[in-house]
């Protein structure tokens, strides 16, 4: 059964919950993997309510507690559970549980939301098993250096904005990402998705830009896909048994017969169209693929009868 999601722990969305309507946060949107977004969270008078809950979410919440936090904590609206948050330490939330909180004093933590699904394809474009789950317990903080460095950063940066670009917080949130993955998650094999080539994603996608551009080139698919141009050469024959440039070829071939029968273009322009340099390139890969010319088969089309071609 599909969960529907009400709303995103991170950002304003967080703030509120917590009596912080404008928290210094920032997000990262990239096509291949999604979003991630770092939150920092301070205040010296928390509410003396429970949080709201945000409602079902596939995604975690990474958070460093940079202060000893006493809170109550709900999970899929169970008994609460008393617990402090050591300072210095990292605490890994399922917000599929439908986390709440009531925090009795001061707090301040940085926060990374990490949907599973760019968790997913981080793993796969970056070639490391694919991510499965975190099992750590949402209570139970993990002595984490590398996260303490990485949160420090990301405050620092919050903290000088006119120093620090989105870009270095972009990194800081690829450096999360890969230091939660292999320290925390646990994963199957990739061993035979990789032999067989690209990830559902990348196939997809390199497809995707093959029909919206006819011409698009090689190091574009590859890029991406995150992959350099041999390698992706490679896995895509392994996917789809053709290489890259016969699948495009295939794509132009049968959008220049839908043209030279549907269409009024002339043959010079039906060449530009499907990605082809000129009119003659164009009609010797025409008539190698298809076995007639670009002309015999308007022709044929038009006419509904067939004879040799004489072009």
């Amino acid at each position: 059964m599909t969960q529907t999601t009400k709303g995103r722990a991170y950002g304003s969305q967080l703030g509120e919950r917590l009596g912080l309507p404008k928290p210094l946060s920032h997000v990262y949107r990239t096509l291949n993997r999604g979003m991630l977004a770092i939150t920092e969270l301070q205040c010296r008078a928390p509410p003396p309510d429970p949080t709201p809950s945000f409602g079902y979410d596939d995604a975690y919440q990474v958070i460093v507690n940079l202060r000893h936090m006493r809170l109550d904590l709900w999970l899929n609206d169970s008994v609460p559970l008393s617990e402090t948050m050591h300072a210095g330490k990292t605490y890994l939330t399922d917000l599929r549980r439908e986390p709440r909180v009531l925090i009795q004093n001061p707090f301040h933590t940085v926060n990374f939301y990490m949907p599973i699904s760019t968790l997913k394809a981080y793993a796969e474009q970056n070639e490391t098993p694919i991510f499965t789950d975190f099992p750590q317990s949402p209570t139970v903080g993990q002595d984490d250096p590398v996260m303490r460095q990485l949160a420090g950063a990301a405050s620092a940066a919050f903290a000088h904005p006119h120093q620090a670009s989105g870009l270095l917080l972009d990194a800081i949130l690829d450096a999360v990402c890969a230091n939660v993955l292999g320290r925390y998650g646990t994963s199957k094999s990739t061993a035979s998705v990789r032999s067989h080539g690209l990830a559902p994603w990348q196939e997809r996608r390199a497809k995707e830009l093959m029909d919206e551009r006819l011409d698009v080139s090689m190091s574009e698919l590859a890029e991406e896909c995150g992959l350099s141009a041999a390698h992706f050469g490679r896995a895509f024959k392994r996917s789809t048994g053709i290489a890259p440039h016969q699948w495009q070829l295939g794509r132009r071939m049968k959008r220049a017969q839908v043209l030279l029968t549907g269409s009024s273009l002339s043959i010079a322009e039906i060449a530009l169209k499907c990605g082809f340099s000129s009119q003659s390139h164009f009609a010797t890969a025409f008539k190698e693929n298809i076995g007639v010319s670009p002309g015999y088969w308007r022709r044929s089309a038009a006419t509904g009868t067939s004879g040799p071609d004489t072009d």
